[in-house]
């Protein structure tokens, strides 16, 4: 058997293709957290310091595909999403930090007293993250739609791990008029993180490169053809006074709140995510009293 401390050593030297990656990994910290998820533990502290061989066998699995660039969810088939543990790996979208601070703006607002009464739904979902994390957060009922086979086995997975949350999973497209028809005029929040990504702003970093073409690109010289879709779509579904929030990329913030006021919505504004950059459409069907 190998200790802790030499397989640390061994995968962190192996893991030196992630030195400058644009992810922010490191080696020593990958190697340690494959180490950790490799033993079953939250901790290594309250691991045996002689790791058991199958454990050792998994590691070492684990280190060698990390080291080729393979996505940490599509090595392990876990990912995190504010305080949830998720099933990932290749077919689904790997949740992004950035996306975490989409859900803190609905989460502040509608403790805010800012939201009518009506359903809330999540268009685009994916492994259903934004819409699990709502539910759990809130307690509110959450109907999150995925067009893709893929992402929506994934979106099933998840919420079989969160069978308190409430959540109704519908498989179809987020941007069809009859999708959700019967809840036109009855939702007080659309949120989105939908495919956005214009071609000229294909990932660079080689993990996200191997994210769904799907979930990614929005289609239209500037990717903003589904974004625009589910910002028509979503006026359909709001009742008055409900709310709109949407990711997208920073260079289509000043288009999508011109599309949105076309469509009606007011108070249009666009808010950062972690590093201060524009990413969060909000915008509201009428004035909100």
């Amino acid at each position: 058997m190998s200790s802790q401390a030499e397989l640390i050593a061994w995968g962190s030297s192996l893991l030196n293709t992630l030195e400058g990656d644009e992810g922010g990994a490191t080696p020593l910290a990958e190697a340690r957290y494959l180490l950790t998820w490799a033993l079953g533990v939250d901790s290594l502290l309250f691991a045996p310091r002689e790791v058991p061989p199958a454990n050792e066998a998994a590691y070492r699995a684990a280190v060698t595909q990390r080291a080729l660039r393979h996505p940490r969810s599509h090595v392990t088939g876990e990912m995190y999403f504010r305080s949830l543990a998720l099933s990932g790996g290749k077919g689904v979208f790997t949740v992004r930090p950035e996306t975490e601070m989409l859900v803190e703006h609905v989460v502040e607002l509608m403790r805010s007293g800012a939201l009518p009464d009506g359903e809330w739904v999540d268009l685009c979902t994916g492994s259903a993250a934004i819409a699990l994390a709502l539910s759990t957060e809130t307690g509110h009922q959450v109907t999150a739609v995925e067009i893709d086979s893929d992402a929506f086995a994934y979106a099933e997975r998840n919420l079989a791990r969160y069978p308190k949350a409430q959540i109704r999973l519908v498989k179809g497209d987020a941007t069809a008029t009859d999708t959700l028809r019967e809840l036109n005029g009855k939702t007080s929040l659309v949120v989105t993180n939908p495919p956005y990504v214009p071609a000229q702003e294909a990932p660079t970093q080689i993990e996200a490169q191997q994210d769904p073409a799907r979930a990614l690109y929005g289609g239209g010289d500037d990717g903003t053809e589904i974004p625009r879709r589910i910002i028509e779509r979503s006026r359909e579904l709001l009742v008055s006074g409900g709310m709109l929030a949407m990711e997208h990329s920073p260079s289509q913030a000043q288009t999508l709140r011109e599309v949105a006021v076309m469509n009606g919505f007011t108070q249009v504004h666009t808010r950062s995510d972690l590093s201060g950059v524009e990413r969060f459409l909000i915008a509201w069907k009428t004035q909100r009293k």
